[in-house]
């Protein structure tokens, strides 16, 4: 039986939470998802209540056996807002896989974020699995360097140019400034105001899997100059950093050093506390592509990121919300003040854009004629029932969300077909590769 949670499914839904989504290969329930499960459903959370979760009871013996969280959120694209929904803490008991329990959970998640008037749905979670509700890995999520900290000469804590110190309550409005100002870097965000900071700071629950150790730099005078974030625990054997921001004005060379002697430190201490080794490192995996990082440190070597898979229930729908961004995109390239149209054609859809003038006229679905004569090849051509460009899958996805090129979609599949170079110029331009960074509101 699928059913929507209430305040009386809580506890049970901790406990399962914990148990179903344990580590990799760990014999252990993940206690920390199951504090994250209770922070979200208890009441405790500023967006999210119980009667967001959906969940599966076996009707003889009672058992609760899968569930699935909807978290609501407001994301940006290019400054512009979109609605998204968050599915977060999927599972189902081991006993009970392969029963079409997920996708029965996703249909109802889907039509209760379609209710709400999400145009875009994400998770990050299990690699390849979510494909088949219709999602496409189209962001990508960290994988920023690995810090070697043993052999550097640092600053003892304390005794540079910079303070580190824990951050307070009434730091949510700094905190939230210095955030803001660096999402100008990025094509996809998810804005977090006071509130949001608030409830960091101080209305998580301890051993929460989304429990952060948030920090202020400031100078000898306390005057706050950026902020740092960082698990409140070893990962694996290093620190590992969530977000590192400067304001304007600021050197991030300058800082670097007090940072890094911060971070050496705290991890030194993490080890002495829970008796796990540290590493001497730090990790910025959590650090999204295009972060002024990339300009200060030369990393050896780049770990390779996860991703958010994304769903576009109405690709339509969602270009046209987002057309004051492909517009300043437009104006942003060589085709400034373009006028002409792309058809682009996928996995059972397909969209039409038509320009005028560098203004974007007309956004509505589109799919190819089926009484066009003569087999595609991908030849150029004049007939407007044949598609601009042509996308395996929902690879689309990957390029309007920035994550990667038409080149890197034409060298990733070899069926991703551009039919002439007005198409490509124009594809180019409306969606230029550009990093994201989704902090979203768990």
């Amino acid at each position: 039986m699928l059913r929507t949670a209430t305040l009386a499914d809580v506890e049970r839904l901790v406990t399962f939470t914990a148990d179903v989504l344990r580590f990799q290969d760990s014999q252990e329930p993940a206690e920390i998802f199951g504090r994250w499960t209770q922070d979200l459903l208890g009441g405790r959370h500023h967006r999210v209540r119980a009667q967001d979760a959906v969940l599966v009871e076996d009707r003889a013996s009672g058992a609760l056996v899968a569930s699935t969280i909807l978290i609501s959120q407001t994301w940006t694209y290019g400054g512009v807002l979109v609605s998204v929904g968050q599915p977060e803490l999927v599972g189902t008991l081991a006993a009970y896989r392969g029963r079409g329990l997920v996708r029965a959970v996703f249909e109802a998640i889907h039509a209760e974020a379609a209710a709400r008037g999400h145009q875009l749905l994400a998770i990050a979670g299990i690699p390849v699995f979510y494909r088949q509700f219709g999602y496409e890995p189209a962001l990508a999520r960290g994988g920023g360097p690995w810090v070697p900290l043993g052999d550097l000469e640092l600053p003892a804590p304390g005794t540079g140019p910079f303070r580190i110190r824990p951050a307070r309550a009434d730091d949510a409005g700094f905190l939230a400034a210095t955030h803001t100002a660096s999402r100008a870097r990025y094509l996809v965000t998810a804005p977090h105001d006071e509130r949001v900071w608030r409830y960091d700071l101080g209305e998580r629950s301890a051993g929460s899997a989304q429990s952060l150790a948030f920090c202020v730099i400031e100078t000898p005078a306390a005057r706050p100059v950026g902020m740092l974030v960082h698990l409140p625990v070893l990962w694996n054997t290093a620190v590992a950093v969530g977000e590192l921001e400067v304001i304007d004005g600021v050197s991030w060379r300058a800082v670097w050093p007090d940072v890094l002697a911060y971070l050496r430190a705290t991890g030194e201490a993490y080890a002495a506390r829970h008796a796990r080794p540290f590493g001497q490192a730090a990790s910025f995996w959590f650090i999204a592509p295009g972060h002024p990082l990339e300009r200060i440190y030369k990393a050896p070597g780049t770990p390779r990121p996860s991703w958010w898979y994304l769903r576009a229930p109405d690709v339509a729908a969602l270009l046209t919300t987002v057309r004051p961004a492909l517009e300043r995109h437009l104006a942003d390239s060589p085709l400034t003040g373009h006028s002409g149209e792309l058809r682009l054609a996928w996995d059972r859809g397909g969209v039409q854009l038509v320009l005028e003038g560098g203004r974007m006229v007309k956004v509505a679905p589109w799919a190819p004629a089926r009484d066009v004569l003569g087999q595609e090849s991908g030849a150029p051509s004049k007939d407007p029932r044949r598609p601009s460009a042509l996308f395996p899958g929902l690879s689309v996805l990957q390029l309007l969300f920035g994550f990667r090129s038409v080149e890197e979609l034409e060298h990733a599949f070899p069926d991703c077909v551009v039919r002439d170079q007005e198409a490509r110029a124009l594809l180019n331009a409306l969606f230029p590769r550009r990093p994201s960074d989704v902090w979203a509101l768990v």
